[in-house]
């Protein structure tokens, strides 16, 4: 497992607002030719499984660096340039390598309101694909903003992303996100003007993985929701920084015995991205 230096990293940004509004500019993302973003994650997961014989709980947390270079027009490729990855309790031995995670290059499409598809990933090694906070596809990385580009403080509006992906193994994920935003208020971070931008996302999530060895499949459904605020750049076109609580409820179902049995799951997660030249040097 690859070790990197652990710096605390919170959205410790001083967010003042100002008088009088931004003036009316296109939000989009900037995406030129050469631009490379990097964004530092932290992500803290607490859950308990609740089985027969009482409740196990277990914690998952990553310390993390994407990198994203833009190519010009639609198209960018991103990876992991650090990456940390602890587990507890249950999870404690199922960490995926991270070595193995470290450089991977994921091909991207980008529209200019943030909607991200995948047009091609690396083949990563299963133990990473059963952790569904180390997705195979950064679908959901960039806060998505209104289609037509206008965004006045007060604007609302909603998106619905549904990703479905399977693999030779007989692994299969689908994850569907149902977002509503709102542009609350003009601020700043430094010198940059900023609009906050709140999120309220459902989520319902289903896979299906084979076991390694054993005649069983399981069987994971889960659905909650996410509680989230984003800082946007509208004369940059760019993300500074988003935090994130979430709140996942349901079960695993294991099949392929005599009878099947079930292990219902709760979680509860904290997430924060922010823009290298914005976060806090500790």
């Amino acid at each position: 497992m690859t070790t990197v230096t652990r710096v605390p990293l919170a959205l410790a940004l001083v967010v003042a607002a100002v008088s009088g509004t931004l003036p009316a500019q296109q939000a989009l993302y900037s995406r030129s030719a050469g631009d490379t973003l990097r964004y530092h994650n932290m992500t803290k997961m607490d859950g308990v499984m609740h089985g027969a014989a009482g409740d196990t709980p277990f914690t998952l947390s990553r310390t993390a660096t994407f990198a994203f270079v833009f190519s010009g027009g639609d198209t960018l490729t991103a990876w992991y340039d650090a990456l940390a990855i602890d587990a507890s309790g249950a999870l404690a031995g199922e960490t995926p390598n991270s070595e193995a995670l470290l450089h991977a290059p994921f091909r991207l499409r980008m529209e200019p309101n943030g909607r991200v598809t995948t047009i091609k990933s690396p083949g990563l090694p299963r133990a990473a694909r059963l952790f569904a906070e180390l997705p195979t596809q950064l679908d959901d990385f960039f806060t998505r903003l209104p289609a037509s580009g206008k965004m006045p403080i007060g604007a609302k509006w909603a998106d619905t992303a549904t990703r479905t992906e399977s693999d030779s193994a007989g692994h299969r994920l689908s994850i569907r996100r149902i977002s509503h935003y709102r542009a609350l208020r003009d601020s700043t971070i430094g010198r940059r003007r900023v609009v906050v931008i709140s999120q309220h996302t459902d989520i319902r999530i289903t896979s299906s993985v084979p076991m390694q060895q054993q005649p069983y499949v399981d069987a994971l459904s889960l659905s909650g929701i996410e509680d989230g605020t984003a800082l946007f750049c509208v004369a940059e076109g760019r993300l500074l920084s988003r935090e994130r609580n979430g709140r996942l409820r349901g079960s695993v179902t294991y099949r392929g015995g005599d009878s099947p049995w079930v292990v219902n799951q709760s979680y509860r997660y904290h997430r924060t991205d922010v823009l290298e030249d914005v976060a806090p040097r500790l």
